[in-house]
């Protein structure tokens, strides 16, 4: 779960005058805070907080650290101003955490070559602000002083590895750079150089498109059949290949159509893979299944507009993913949960309509049975509650009429104390006060009362 960061510190609002869009910090991990007083730091800045991936080894643990700015020129003549967002972005052991550089950094300034275009600094409470000489298509420099990351008291002492894309630098050193945690899990008073940042281009607002590359068609969604080799595996490079050889971007750049770069990697496809139960191996094999998807990002480096094409790929001799299923007939109003028996939503599947679930329930977390809803042959993680599809047998501590209404009974049967009776769901309550169970497996009006089960 994400929430907002409120941007606090007199950063933000340096960079909030220059860029009024920066108005809505980047979204945070949950377990990101405005303030780091749980972290026993020795400052109230706020930081990159990545507490939340627990205890690491120093051996093999490494924190993904990705620096993104976004730099857009002006249009004096349309009284459109430049304008500067950045935020951080950090991953450690499943855990990712994006925060606005804003509330990270204590200093921030942007350069191109030796010309100070952008400065703001902390402990000073200045800015220098001359964005307006940003030109479109350049490449500028930004640093951050003063950047601060929580790993947590778990992680006291410890020597982490912080990996880094090629244009960016952290204490004036590239790739992986060894970062020294204190006595409270932190590091602090880092510097990170960021090169290479090209500038929007302010005036273009021309989107970006994925064309279907033989038929020259726009895609909103792809299609792509394979076979799994003699041991039932794919290759994320090859299959990647063979998607943006298939789909290509494009977009409206200078009078003409131009290419666009797909962003996509092989370990953006892993980690999609692996989110959706897939493993893959160190070489990029994994047991292909008969059907998933593979979603295909673009990014103009124009005017920075992204498009994404999410690709359904199907491999008729891949591992079935179809779940077995059954329709079953709902006795009393349902509500969906997930995994976790937790209720999703409101939305809920009436009496006596059919909904398809696996064939077997399932005990959730809460110790109730529960069976799973499936679409298209598909698990969906949704939830009903088997007592409402096949009801729960009861004995009757006494005899019982069965009731069509508070008032009336629904025939003359009288059901003999000791007899086993399946109900189905909750209880309702009737307009004369009292509680009753819906019985029998159809849609008549046959109800016991409660009280002749207890």
């Amino acid at each position: 779960m994400k929430k907002n960061l409120r941007i606090v510190s007199a950063a933000a609002a340096a960079l909030l005058a220059v860029a009024p869009v920066a108005a809505t910090a980047m979204p945070v991990n949950a377990a990101t805070t405005a303030t780091t007083a749980t972290t026993s730091t020795t400052t109230n800045k706020p930081t990159v907080d990545l507490s939340g991936a627990g205890s690491v080894s120093e051996s093999k643990d490494t924190v993904n650290v990705t620096p993104s700015f976004t730099l857009t020129s002006a249009i004096p003549a349309k009284g459109v101003p430049a304008t500067l967002q950045g935020s951080i972005e950090a991953s450690l052991n499943g855990t990712s955490v994006t925060a606005d550089v804003a509330d990270v950094a204590k200093g921030v300034t942007l350069k191109a070559n030796d010309k100070t275009l952008y400065s703001y600094n902390e402990g000073e409470k200045k800015v220098d602000n001359n964005l307006s000489a940003v030109e479109a298509g350049k490449k500028y420099t930004m640093t951050l002083s003063g950047v601060g990351f929580s790993f947590g008291k778990a992680n006291a002492n410890k020597t982490l590895t912080f990996k880094l894309p090629g244009n960016v630098k952290v204490n004036d050193t590239s790739n992986d750079v060894k970062v020294s945690l204190d006595q409270y899990g932190n590091a602090t008073n880092l510097k990170f150089v960021i090169s290479n940042i090209k500038a929007y281009d302010s005036a273009n607002t021309n989107a970006v498109s994925f064309y279907d590359a033989k038929s020259g068609l726009v895609a909103t969604q792809g299609s792509y059949m394979t076979l799994a080799d003699e041991n039932g595996n794919l290759n994320v490079n090859t299959l990647l290949d063979a998607l943006k050889g298939k789909y290509e971007a494009m977009q409206f750049q200078s009078g003409k159509f131009a290419d666009v770069t797909v962003t996509t990697t092989a370990d953006d496809v892993k980690a999609e893979l692996e989110k959706a139960g897939i493993k893959v191996d160190a070489a990029g094999n994994f047991e292909a299944q008969d059907t998933f998807t593979v979603t295909l990002n673009a990014k103009s480096d124009v005017n920075g507009k992204p498009a994404q094409l999410p690709v359904v790929v199907t491999v008729p001799n891949g591992k079935s993913t179809v779940v077995p299923s059954a329709p079953k007939t709902i006795m009393h109003n349902a509500y969906y949960y997930d995994k976790d028996a937790k209720r999703v939503g409101t939305d809920k599947v009436t009496r006596y309509n059919t909904v398809t679930v696996a064939m077997n329930p399932t005990k959730l977390a809460n110790g109730i049975s529960y069976y799973e809803v499936i679409e298209n042959g598909k698990a969906t993680g949704k939830y009903i509650n088997a007592d409402n599809i096949d009801g729960t047998k009861r004995t009757l501590k006494h005899n019982a009429y069965v009731y069509k209404s508070s008032k009336k009974r629904a025939n003359k049967v009288v059901l003999k104390k000791g007899t086993e009776v399946i109900t189905y769901g909750g209880s309702y309550k009737f307009k004369n006060g009292k509680k009753y169970y819906k019985i029998g497996a159809d849609t008549k009006k046959t109800y016991v009362r409660v009280e002749n089960f207890d």
